[in-house]
């Protein structure tokens, strides 16, 4: 596995002593005792898993370019291969598996933990010992926390609250989060969103608040297999490889538009066209899509990432003095193998195989 990497590297937290990285760059693996494995880019830190141990590289405790081990409790959380692990800049938060345990460190107060422990709702079926729900994925973006659990029950909140979803086409299995509003997918391909829609980020034609899943309409009858958030926008990626963009764009996030002077949000999902440095429409379907606080990059079937929006600290994998912006989707990187897009706040990493 080879990590390529573009973007903010301010408090150390790539193996790299440049403050930013403009241009995708693999990260060197000497740094690390056995192969690494990203679990969460954030803005302060990464987490890594090294050798079944959860690392954090960046700041922590006050200092910079650090790489320490996640202080686990061992009388409350189970094994570390058994454990979910995610983080903001306030919060690290560990859950458990097998035991739908959560520890969570408060960051900004002298590393204080909460320990809690999750009563999760039982779907109405009969469920056996063996089917007992389990903790399958957590989301934590700023003040922005959503659980998702094996039975496909969401529980909202770093002190979770049960989503009501029964109203719900299909069995919920991803949720993403922005910094205000809330995505998830249904079995069925049907996307509901709630929160705060203030930026247009709900994408259901105006600027209400929802605090109940809502169906997005203008995908009704489509079918989308990913979902992702960024800070105040949001993109699906439908079975047909069609991608679908709405919410804030005043970065270009979005890359629907192709004019240099044209920054218009959308308040409803909208088709994104792809086009050539000669301005010439591409008809290549799109892999992978991941977001980052105010860009996007896609992966396309020619296993080109193409990004757009803020370039600030170089995340859209071109140099800030020629690029400090793209308002619409530009060819960054050809990857030589099958490979997977994860974006952080301001960071862009392609995970390729080797």
């Amino acid at each position: 596995m080879v990590y390529y990497v573009s973007g903010s590297n301010i408090f150390g937290q790539w193996p790299s002593d440049d403050l930013v990285i403009s241009e995708f760059r693999a990260i060197p693996q000497n740094n690390f005792k056995s192969q690494p494995k990203i679990i969460d880019i954030n803005w302060a830190y990464n987490i890594f898993l090294i050798e079944d141990k959860f690392y954090l590289s960046g700041a922590w405790d006050g200092k910079i370019k650090q790489l320490v081990e996640i202080p686990l409790s061992a009388n409350y959380i189970s094994s570390p291969k058994e454990l979910i692990v995610t983080g903001n800049d306030y919060y690290l938060l560990l859950a458990s598996i097998s035991t739908n345990a959560v520890m969570v460190l408060d960051l900004k107060m002298e590393k204080e933990v909460k320990k809690i422990h999750m009563n999760i709702e039982e779907p109405e079926v009969n469920i056996t010992k063996e089917q007992k729900t389990k903790i399958s994925k957590v989301v934590l973006v700023n003040d922005s926390c959503l659980y998702l659990t094996s039975a496909g029950n969401v529980y909202c909140g770093i002190l979770p609250s049960y989503v009501d979803t029964k109203h719900c086409n299909g069995e919920v299995f991803d949720i993403q989060c922005g910094y205000e509003h809330y995505v998830m997918l249904t079995t069925t391909g049907t996307v509901y969103t709630w929160g705060n829609g203030r930026r247009l980020q709900l994408g259901h034609g105006d600027v209400s608040n929802l605090d109940v899943p809502t169906e997005v309409e203008a995908l009704a009858g489509i079918k989308i297999v990913k979902i992702s958030c960024g800070g105040w926008h949001s993109l699906a990626l439908s079975e047909f490889g069609d991608l679908y963009a709405w919410g804030w764009n005043d970065m270009g996030q979005l890359g629907i538009s192709n004019s240099i002077e044209d920054c218009q949000s959308y308040s409803v999902p909208t088709l994104v066209d792809f086009f050539d440095a000669n301005g010439d429409e591409l008809t290549l379907n799109v892999e992978d899509i991941a977001c980052g606080s105010r860009h996007s990059a896609i992966l396309l079937e020619n296993n080109t990432v193409w990004t757009t929006g803020c370039n600030k600290y170089g995340q859209l994998g071109f140099s800030q003095d020629q690029c400090q912006s793209s308002r619409c989707f530009k060819v960054a990187f050809y990857c030589n193998n099958r490979s997977i897009l994860m974006c952080g706040p301001w960071t862009t990493v392609i995970v390729s195989d080797t």
